[in-house]
């Protein structure tokens, strides 16, 4: 069953929190240096305070509706602290392989079907392929298995994840995306990037740098949270998604604003989340949330209406996960 234990157990992130905690601590004592942002996606100047959590502050754009932290850590800070961070070393060494076959089956099987389907439908070339933040390649290992492309490319500048790609016989660039240039990519069709744009200082620069490295009409398809979603703004500060490494919360309008700036026209935009109502349920089950919704409550106490509701939330751009298919003009 894909739940949200199965990818996250309980026993092994409540023994992250430590790591996490220092973490934040290496953050707080770089605060000084944090930089004030406008909104990442539209540029404007005009928010509203959101919350605070930990030592953040979260702003909500008026004008798009973009969470987003302000002041922000540097990208300079940002190197230092995903080179050293103790949070992520746990997640790879521990939380990664325990969940390795659950995340196989129900996140990287489903994400290599979309691809595949989205390739058909917009009649993309089937040339090559690029994973920007490749981690440890399971996802293109299995488009490696399948021969779906005639090139598989990894771009990741974590060491051990970019050995883990080598050894899957990826081409991998062991390298910021900023140090790539056209030649690497060559002949690339699709371009992904699962959860990394809203770890971004500056998601525009991001998406220049992949209009300028990327061939002309090739797919670029983006995942993210989505601002907007279900549990982030019921939880609100008692959201695990709401955290310290994640600086930018676009929403359906907002990162449409932001790519079609920036050299990219939107193909498509959904929201095809499946654990909104369960991380919810658990944060109540955990007294970590306490709801004061009798409408809600009626829904989280019955299996088939909680199923029901996370179809509407998918169905309606409100799950929590958001996903954006766009291609390069």
């Amino acid at each position: 069953m894909f739940n949200e234990n199965s990818i996250r157990p309980i026993n092994l992130i409540k023994e992250s929190k430590k790591f996490q905690n220092l973490d934040i601590n290496f953050l707080k004592s770089k605060k000084f240096f944090f930089i004030k942002s406008s909104c990442p996606a539209c540029d404007s100047d005009k928010k509203i305070f959101f919350m605070h959590k930990k030592t953040f502050k979260y702003f909500k754009c008026t004008k798009c509706e973009t969470i987003y932290i302000s002041p922000r850590p540097t990208e300079k800070i940002l190197d230092e602290f995903y080179k050293n961070s103790t949070y992520y070393k746990f997640w790879h060494s521990y939380i990664f392989p325990a969940t390795e076959k659950s995340r196989i089956r129900n996140i990287f099987y489903p994400r290599v079907k979309r691809i595949i389907h989205y390739v058909n439908k917009f009649k993309i070339k089937r040339n090559g392929i690029v994973d920007i933040g490749a981690g440890y390649g399971t996802f293109l290992e299995i488009f490696k298995k399948n021969f779906f492309f005639k090139k598989v490319y990894a771009i990741e500048p974590n060491n051990d994840g970019a050995d883990c790609c080598k050894k899957k016989n990826i081409i991998v660039f062991n390298k910021r995306v900023e140090k790539i240039n056209k030649n690497d990519l060559k002949g690339v069709s699709v371009a992904t990037s699962f959860e990394v744009i809203e770890h971004l200082y500056s998601p525009k620069k991001f998406l220049k740098l992949l209009k300028k490295i990327l061939p002309k009409k090739s797919l670029l398809v983006i995942t993210c949270p989505n601002g907007l979603g279900f549990d982030l703004l019921t939880l609100k500060n008692k959201a695990d998604n709401f955290d310290h490494e994640h600086l930018n919360y676009f929403n359906p309008k907002s990162i449409d604003i932001l790519l079609k700036k920036n050299g990219f026209k939107i193909l498509e935009i959904l929201t095809p989340g499946n654990l909104d109502v369960d991380i919810v349920v658990n944060k109540i089950k955990e007294k970590k949330y306490k709801s004061k919704n009798n409408f809600l409550d009626i829904i989280f106490n019955n299996n088939l209406l909680k199923i029901s509701f996370q179809k509407y939330l998918k169905n309606n751009c409100l799950s929590s996960s958001l996903w954006v298919v766009a291609q390069k003009i």
